[in-house]
């Protein structure tokens, strides 16, 4: 068929989303299709009596009958169904479900097939998200507390004899109880006294103590900690101090600048350096909160209904999950599943808009940011990309940053054109 010639397709309206195509092959192209087949099968076959290559094509398709209409119906349905879609600018959200598979070379082919599209709404106006232009505002004082950071990182220990201060590694054993249950245990575990990384009361118990000083202590887990079980809890700690190392700061010099490669060649540029990270941070903070401001008002203001093959799945998906959430274990499976079902409408909601956004502004994803992100997550996990790729779970986490990174695309288009 010529790619110019209409093809004869009729459209129902089941549903909504649901529609119905009943698609005619012109009996010309089944003909042809029947001839390829044979044509490709008579130098493999083998019939007594007959030549390979010389088998009559009336004799073939009587003899393979089942066979034959099988690979014209593979051959021809997707292909038609395709062409009938682009035809009818139809958009399909799921699998089709094929019917009236019947063939018969000596009339056209009809055939239907049943799927839900996408819904057709309008994009929300940029002003619906009251977003304002925010400049990034920092202080000197968190200027020096990054650079504090990074001075620390290449900091190097020595033994101190003398008790544990702030600013001091201390190297410990320790055990942690709560109803005689242990909950914490380590061996010469590493801590910067005032890093902020343990409770206060554990860094308050840990300061002014001496090598091979051991101390026990009761520790409070306050009500807001991030292990539930442990909330309003008290457990008893034993520690035994083994070193503690008085850091030594790094020089200024080629050996520290060396650590930042062509960014960093003099103090001066380490400051700089160390200016524009905190900026950086600030953008993405500000970044961050306008993405949560509008997928929350994205929450509010999209109605549209969705395929509901797409909202089973995804619900099915998100309900499984949240089943084996211990923190759900209290909520009744009619509550619980209400829950689930309306975050994955959301959600659903959420990626429709996103793929109207790439559509109708033309936007793409940038490829070399999702490898760059993909190669982050690879370095995490200590395997090279070109390893993980090979393996499906790491094909899907190559899938899902391009994902990420295609959402994040166009919440910052949003932002974009909300804050002009």
């Amino acid at each position: 068929m010529e790619s110019n010639e209409s093809l004869e397709v009729a459209i129902e309206n089941l549903a909504d989303l649901k529609r119905k195509i009943v698609v005619t092959v012109p009996q010309d192209t089944v003909k042809e299709a029947y001839n390829k087949i044979f044509n490709s099968m008579k130098e493999k076959v083998s019939i007594k009596g007959f030549r390979k290559g010389k088998i009559p094509q009336s004799l073939l398709e009587k003899r393979f009958e089942k066979v034959m209409k099988s690979e014209a119906i593979e051959s021809l349905v997707p292909e038609y169904y395709e062409k009938a879609i682009k035809q009818e600018n139809l958009k399909p959200a799921v699998r089709p479900q094929f019917d009236d598979l019947e063939i018969d070379k000596k009339k056209p082919m009809v055939f239907s097939a049943t799927f839900e599209i996408y819904p057709e709404f309008d994009l929300p106006d940029p002003s619906v998200y009251g977003l304002e232009k925010k400049e990034a505002v920092f202080t000197d004082e968190e200027i020096q507390e990054q650079r504090e950071r990074h001075l620390n990182n290449a900091a190097t220990f020595a033994l101190k004899d003398g008790e544990a201060a702030e600013g001091d590694q201390v190297v410990m054993d320790f055990v942690g109880k709560v109803e005689d249950e242990t909950i914490a245990e380590a061996n010469d575990q590493k801590y910067i006294l005032g890093s902020k990384q343990f409770l206060p009361e554990f860094e308050a118990a840990l300061t002014g103590m001496k090598k091979e000083e051991e101390k026990d202590f009761d520790l409070n887990f306050p009500s807001d900690y991030n292990e539930e079980k442990l909330r309003d809890k008290t457990a008893q700690f034993s520690v035994t101090v083994k070193e503690v190392n008085q850091t030594q700061l790094p020089e200024m010099d080629e050996a520290f600048f060396a650590r930042y490669g062509d960014k960093v060649k003099s103090e001066e540029e380490f400051n700089q350096f160390i200016k524009d990270e905190v900026k950086f941070r600030k953008e993405h903070e500000i970044k961050t909160e306008n993405h949560k401001i509008i997928k929350e008002k994205l929450n509010e203001v999209l109605d549209f209904n969705v395929p509901e093959q797409l909202q089973q799945e995804e619900t099915s998906i998100r309900l499984k999950q949240a089943k084996q959430d211990p923190a759900n274990k209290e909520s009744a499976d009619s509550v619980l599943e209400e829950k689930v079902k309306q975050e994955a409408l959301e959600q659903l909601r959420f990626s429709i808009l996103v793929q109207k956004v790439l559509d109708d502004e033309e936007i793409k994803t940038d490829e070399n940011e999702v490898y760059r992100r993909f190669e982050m997550n690879c370095a995490m996990m200590g395997i090279r990309p070109e390893d993980l790729i090979k393996e499906e779970y790491g094909r899907q986490i190559y899938q899902q940053t391009y994902g990420m990174i295609t959402e994040e695309t166009v919440l910052d288009f949003i932002i974009e054109k909300a804050t002009e």
